[in-house]
């Protein structure tokens, strides 16, 4: 049961990082500055909350001594939790290039 729920969590993490970067990052869609803000920071804050909790769910069975069927959640995660890190580090340069 818990590696259906951090396989569900992982993929969630890996939708709502998509998410993110198409409505930070690439912002293709025409839907204006403020629900940029909203839906990008939404889809970024449910993305690190859900690649978190699935992260958290793969140690506490590692701690357990389970360890059968977790490492692609652990590298989906893992590599979700980049992505976003990445993707906040691009918006504060840009931010900070255009105040200057």
């Amino acid at each position: 049961m818990p590696l259906i729920i951090a396989r569900t969590l992982a993929v969630l993490s890996v939708l709502f990082t998509l998410a993110a970067i198409e409505i930070i990052g690439l912002q293709y869609l025409p839907i204006g500055f403020e629900a940029t803000g909203v839906f990008g920071g939404y889809s970024f804050l449910l993305a690190t909350v859900t690649a978190l909790l699935a992260l958290v769910i793969v140690i506490v069975r590692l701690r357990l001594g389970r360890r059968g069927g977790f490492a692609l959640v652990a590298v989906s995660c893992a590599t979700c939790l980049l992505t976003l890190a990445l993707l906040l580090a691009e918006f504060f340069v840009e931010a900070w290039w255009h105040s200057s």
